[in-house]
């Protein structure tokens, strides 16, 4: 034990998006910190007493669980009774208020005298999207950074309007032009390259049409990682907001610099119940 919270110590970083978690069917809860380690602490969460979740948090009879940078998790005092939509490090709950976490696991509430919280059309990881007039087509693109401060973000020859995909990092639009948005919430557009049209989607990575796996780094690089001997991708079964669990039970985890590293565990992880999506 010793050594492992060694381990866990040496990697403190401003990275966040990369922490999370994942719930066996026995309630064996595993973390995952910033630099891809996967630990087990000895937390027990009940999948059935889980009734929502999202990268870097989860519900636990209604009660916010948060994950650190280095994988440890909290128990909060705050309780929700539902969801209008969430993300990676935010949720909007049934009081139309927006909750982030930020990397060391607490939490903000937020109220908008427009209630622009209300207006929200769309949920990415870190980002989402709110159409502030019912009656227009215009519509907002908000981002919200590593210490839990959310802002509306304007990109030069982005409108919103056309985003089409969203997933956790990073977004399509109608014309395949992909962006991503970094940990402090900027976004940048990923012009000249051949992407095809995203199949699967991970917080951190995703996987398009043309078989290729793309990660995407805390600082919003989009990467093109060389990947372990063992990473089929045809044979993914389950996949959390950084991580990847194959028919086999392996796990393979995204970095926050967006490399994919094979992970050792001694649970069988093929009965994960619980994905940190």
């Amino acid at each position: 034990m010793k050594k492992t919270l060694f381990a866990v110590l040496t990697l403190i970083s401003s990275h966040v998006f990369s922490q999370s978690y994942l719930i066996l069917n026995n309630g064996v809860t595993l973390t995952t910190d910033k630099a891809g380690f996967i630990y087990d602490f000895g937390h027990f969460h009940l999948p059935y007493k889980v009734n929502a979740g999202g990268g870097q948090y989860f519900f636990d009879s209604k009660k916010l669980i948060t994950v650190d940078s280095m994988g440890f998790l909290y128990e909060k005092s705050l309780k929700i009774d539902s969801l209008r939509g969430k993300g990676l490090n935010y949720f909007v709950n049934e009081d139309d208020k927006l909750i982030t976490i930020d990397s060391q696991g607490f939490f903000y509430q937020f109220e908008s005298k427009d209630k622009i919280f209300k207006k929200i059309i769309g949920h990415g990881g870190n980002f989402f999207l709110a159409k502030p007039e019912e009656n227009k087509t215009k519509i907002d693109l908000y981002t919200i950074n590593e210490k839990g401060n959310y802002f509306k973000t304007e990109v030069s020859g982005l409108n919103p309007s056309e985003i089409t995909e969203l997933g956790g990092q990073y977004f399509q639009t109608k014309s395949n032009l992909t962006y991503t948005v970094s940990k402090e919430g900027f976004v940048y557009s990923k012009t000249g390259l051949n992407i095809g049209s995203i199949i699967k989607k991970g917080g951190n990575f995703f996987i398009d049409s043309n078989g290729i796996l793309y990660t995407v780094s805390d600082s919003g690089l989009l990467i093109v990682p060389s990947l372990p001997v063992q990473l089929n991708l045809s044979s993914i079964k389950k996949i959390g907001s950084n991580y990847m669990i194959d028919e086999n039970g392996r796990i393979f985890v995204v970095s926050s610099d967006g490399q994919v590293n094979e992970r050792q565990s001694t649970h069988d992880l093929r009965n994960t119940k619980i994905l940190s999506l």
